[in-house]
């Protein structure tokens, strides 16, 4: 039984047959009728879209015994190139033909006049991994090969090769295959094989190939194999293991609606189906870039997909803020290298979607700024942060949504915070030992050296506070600084009070209030008295200051 796979099959056998590159073919075309031809051709591009091809149809061209400059394919010169048995054309591996040795043979070689044919041609394939050495061998024989030599180099890493090969070859760069030119050929191969097979499935196909015609060939051959005269979409998933684009809404609408459970049934099925984890990833990201395009206006007028699938697009980024869609692919992005290396990356990259459904929504300060114009009032979210730091405020403070304007700027935190503390209840010492607010202070230093050799972060916040009234078993703390400060000790409350128990022998329980630096916040001086107002208003909001 012989067979033979579609991209041999197929493979083209003329400069007119060689899809996608037309800008490489027609040069070349043109390059024989003129009698232009270089001693030496550099073709590069990425993989599977013609490079080596096209070098042989150029060696094909070079010695043709019927028709010069366009291949007869009759021939026996074209027939022994075609089936690679020529005796004056020469194709070698780069990689495995890549030292100085191989390339003083290949020199030599060069000097003996052709056997049947008009030029002595060399193919060098994955020329970028000659060594250096290798390279410089070559340097002068591919300036001025004798009279009867040609070079052909191709590369998929143009990068690599010294820019001294470059400059001594005529460059032509291939393109990566649109999913159009690759849906065609496709079609075309298909209908050649009395085979049926729908648009999309062409379509998906193309799309699996990644701009690789050899790689679109490879998988409809696979394809093929299993749905026999018939290739469908369903035919498709199970070969492929195609993952479906519902997943990727799902994903996103659960994140959208911070619905957890919805995405832990979405991974679960993931992973129970066996979806190759860097395919999933890969679709992802492609998911993500659709819907930041679907954002630009006629922006999805670029990408190859069906109308059904950019209205759903254009319907779901409606609901998106662009800027949160930013966001969310830098968290997708910084994830794809990670998993390589991850001893477990189902789990690293299900962690990492799920710390998606804490993401807030993106809030512009222009948009702050605004609301502060437009309204006298402390915004909700302001007054919610006071609450939460002080849970004891009167209620008349708590359900009241407007405060004197005059209030909100005079008024500190520390003034709000006393509030809360008045008349404390006596709380019963579970030490028998009493203690004085002297004491506390004199051993203070002491306490503070004990707390940070274990607990440093905590140790240096707790410095900067003051020791306020002892009530009880209360102890108030008075913290200078900012907010962060306070959320710090208020988060730790439970460590320092170990250590103030072990300290002081007895059971103290440490209140934080906030107060503000003895250092004024500037606020610069303008003519506009409104201005004034709002600056104030930011300050106080974000704790802040102004520094110059």
């Amino acid at each position: 039984m012989s067979y033979l796979v579609l991209s041999l099959k197929y493979r083209p056998k003329s400069f007119q047959e060689v899809v996608g590159q037309e800008h490489v073919t027609q040069t070349l075309t043109n390059a024989f009728k003129k009698e232009r031809i270089s001693q030496a051709y550099l073709f590069t591009g990425p993989r599977g879209v013609g490079k080596t091809t096209t070098a042989r149809l150029v060696a094909k061209a070079l010695n043709c015994l019927e028709s010069p400059g366009s291949p007869c394919n009759n021939c026996s010169n074209c027939t022994e190139i075609t089936e690679g048995r020529n005796m004056d054309v020469f194709e070698i591996d780069g990689a495995s033909n890549r030292g100085i040795d191989e390339i003083r043979d290949l020199r030599e070689a060069i000097q003996y006049a052709p056997l049947n044919s008009k030029y002595k041609i060399f193919i060098i394939d994955e020329v970028h991994m000659l060594t250096k050495p290798a390279f410089n061998a070559l340097l002068r024989t591919l300036e001025e090969p004798p009279e009867h030599g040609k070079f052909i180099l191709a590369t998929t890493d143009i990068f690599k090769v010294p820019d001294t090969i470059i400059s001594r070859c005529q460059r032509f760069d291939f393109n990566s295959m649109s999913i159009a030119t690759i849906s065609n050929q496709i079609k075309y191969v298909l209908q050649q094989e009395n085979i049926k097979i729908d648009e999309d499935s062409a379509r998906i196909i193309a799309q699996k190939a990644d701009g690789s015609m050899r790689d679109a060939l490879s998988i409809l051959d696979q394809v093929i194999s299993f749905s026999d005269d018939d290739i469908t979409i369903d035919n498709l998933n199970q070969v492929l293991g195609l993952i479906p684009t519902e997943i990727y809404f799902n994903i996103f609408d659960a994140i959208k609606t911070k619905n957890g459970k919805e995405l832990v049934q979405v991974l679960d099925e993931i992973k129970s189906k066996g979806m190759a984890l860097h395919d999933f990833q890969a679709g992802l990201i492609r998911h993500i870039r659709n819907m930041l395009i679907a954002s630009v206006k006629d922006g999805l007028d670029s990408i190859e997909m069906n109308l059904d699938l950019k209205n759903k697009y254009l319907n779901t980024v409606k609901s998106w803020n662009s800027k949160d869609l930013l966001r969310i692919s830098n968290v997708i992005t910084k994830v794809e290298p990670l998993l390589k290396n991850a001893t477990q990356p189902h789990i690293l990259l299900e962690l990492s979607l799920l710390k998606l459904l804490e993401l807030d929504t993106t809030v512009e300060i222009e948009e702050m700024i605004e609301t502060f114009q437009k309204s006298p009032t402390i915004p909700d979210f302001k007054k919610s942060a006071q609450m939460e730091l002080n849970p004891n405020l009167p209620l008349e403070n708590k359900n009241s949504n407007q405060l004197p304007q005059q209030e909100k700027v005079e008024t500190t935190q520390s003034t709000i915070a006393e509030k809360q503390i008045s008349e404390p209840k006596q709380e019963i010492n579970s030490y028998s030992k009493a203690i004085t607010i002297d004491e506390i202070k004199e051993n203070w230093s002491k306490f503070l050296s004990d707390l940070s050799s274990e607990r440093p972060t905590i140790g240096t916040v707790l410095a900067q506070s003051e020791i306020g009234k002892l009530t009880g078993n209360r102890l108030e703390l008075k913290i200078i600084g900012n907010n962060f400060n306070l959320r710090t000790l208020e988060k730790n409350k439970i460590i320092i009070e170990k250590f103030l128990t072990k300290n002081f022998k007895t059971q103290l329980k440490p209140v934080f209030l906030m107060v503000k630096s003895e250092r004024p916040k500037a606020i610069p001086k303008t003519a506009n008295k409104d201005e004034n107002q709002m600056n104030a208003k930011i300050i106080e909001l974000f704790d802040g200051e102004i520094l110059n």
